[in-house]
C-alpha cells in the first residue's frame, strides 16, 4: 500500500525537525532558517493540496469573469485579445492544475495589457476600475484565506475556512 500524501508530508516534517535540524550546528543559521522555512511550507501545503485544483479553478473563473466584464467595456484589439483569452480559458483542462494556471496567466496577461494602456498609457474608464476593484476584493480574501496558515495575517482569526472560498 502506498503512503498517502498527508503521511509523506508529515514524514518530511518529522525528518526535518527530528533529524536534520538537530544535526545542524547552531552556528549554521542560514541552513537552520532554510530548514525551518521548508517545514513551514510543508505545514502550509498540507491542508492545501487536497483543494489546490479547485482553488485554481475558482481563481480562473474569477479572472475570466473580470475579462468578460472588460470585454464589454473595451473594443477593437483589446476586446479581441480578451475574447481569445477567455476562449482559451474555457478550453483548459479543469482537472489539471498546470493547465488552470496557464489559462489564468493568458487571461491575466490580456487584462494586464489593457491596464498598462499601451503606448499612450490611457487611464481606465471607471467601469473597468470598478470591475478591477470588485475582482480584487474577492481574490484578496481568497488569497488571504489560502495563506492564513502562515500566521502573517493580523486578522487570520476572522478569515473563513478554505472551503468557504472554493
Amino acid at each position: 500500500m502506498l503512503p498517502s500524501i498527508d503521511l509523506r508530508i508529515a514524514n518530511m516534517i518529522k525528518a526535518l525537525e527530528q533529524v536534520i535540524l538537530p544535526a545542524l550546528p547552531k552556528r549554521e543559521r542560514l541552513a537552520r532558517d532554510q530548514a525551518n522555512l521548508v517545514i513551514g511550507h510543508l505545514r502550509l501545503m498540507s491542508p492545501q493540496w487536497k483543494t489546490a485544483v479547485r482553488f485554481e479553478e475558482v481563481t480562473l473563473d474569477l479572472i475570466v469573469g473580470l475579462a468578460e466584464r472588460f470585454a464589454v467595456i473595451f473594443t477593437g484589439e483589446q476586446r479581441t485579445r480578451l475574447e481569445a483569452a477567455i476562449a482559451s480559458a474555457h478550453a483548459a483542462d479543469r482537472r489539471d492544475v498546470l493547465a488552470l494556471e496557464a489559462a489564468y496567466t493568458v487571461v491575466g496577461n490580456a487584462i494586464d495589457a489593457i491596464i498598462v494602456g499601451g503606448q499612450d498609457h490611457a487611464p481606465l474608464p471607471q467601469a473597468a476600475v470598478d470591475a478591477l476593484l470588485d475582482y480584487g476584493a474577492v481574490q484578496a480574501l481568497r488569497e488571504r484565506t489560502w495563506f492564513k496558515g502562515n500566521g502573517l495575517d493580523p486578522h487570520a482569526a476572522e478569515l473563513p475556512e478554505i472551503s468557504a472560498v472554493l
